[in-house]
């Protein structure tokens, strides 16, 4: 990250290319090497204000394609065919009202990102907890050999949610772009080749985790205010496993050793 009173080499770029932000240059460094986005291509694109992605996204599918856009903010470009746009939030919007402008799509990318704490656990948390949304909507919209690319912020769960997803996948390629940050965590997981005939996996929901050594405490945080959950424990010897129910929106644990 630039320092205070330095320019941004690729916010300066974005600028002078007509595109509104410079998250483009993460897009397009994935597309340029693995050719994720094709002409006449149906893509949807889920957290796609201010609309950089959008942008560039609907230059590759030319007139003969089509992009879809969600997001709960508006948009800072005009949506004309052949790009569309739905503002609503993921969590609530309904699959229908995408299935009414596409039923399948070639290619699902999700650039969604949680409003950050500065607590860096709580921040991977929200993120993977937003790539499982994202998750759940491409395994019902992907055609059959379809690509989704998802980011999250790395995190000690990320391997979860790449391992689930595997199993729908032929390949599942992590990628740090340039145009990311120098101290942002945040990585895009590129999926190839879905495969529709396999069962879609869901995103687990329950967490099973291991620690060695005496441990002091077991706390849940959720900044939701939910209620507690309860935790089931198996000690033997110095090893401690707990095993939760179903995760809530956000929710995440906290170990003391």
């Amino acid at each position: 990250m630039p320092r205070p009173g330095e320019p941004d080499y690729y916010r300066s770029r974005a600028r002078a290319e007509g595109y509104v932000a410079r998250a483009v240059y993460k897009l397009k460094e994935v597309d340029e090497k693995y050719h994720l986005i094709k002409p006449g291509q149906r893509v949807l694109d889920l957290g796609c204000s201010p609309g950089s992605w959008l942008q560039y996204i609907a230059s590759r599918v030319g007139p003969g394609g089509l992009v879809v856009g969600v997001d709960a903010a508006p948009l800072a470009i005009e949506a004309v065919p052949p790009l569309y746009f739905v503002q609503g939030e993921i969590t609530s919007l309904d699959l229908e009202t995408i299935m009414s402008l596409s039923p399948m799509f070639d290619v699902v990318v999700s650039d969604l990102a949680p409003k950050t704490t500065g607590m860096r656990q709580v921040d991977q948390q929200r993120s993977l907890e937003l790539a499982s949304l994202a998750w759940e909507w491409a395994r019902r919209l992907l055609r059959e050999g379809g690509h989704f690319l998802v980011k999250v912020f790395e995190g000690p769960d990320t391997p979860a949610l790449a391992a689930v997803l595997k199993q729908n996948f032929s390949l599942c390629r992590p990628i740090k772009p340039a145009g990311s940050r120098p101290a942002s965590r945040e990585t895009l997981v590129h999926f190839v080749n879905f495969d529709r005939a396999n069962p879609p996996a869901p995103f687990p929901a329950t967490v099973r985790k291991q620690f060695s050594g005496p441990v002091k405490s077991v706390n849940w945080l959720s900044p939701d205010g939910d209620e507690p959950l309860a935790l089931s424990f198996r000690e033997t010897g110095e090893r401690l496993t707990f095993t939760t129910p179903p995760l809530k929106r956000y929710a995440m644990i906290v170990i003391a050793q």
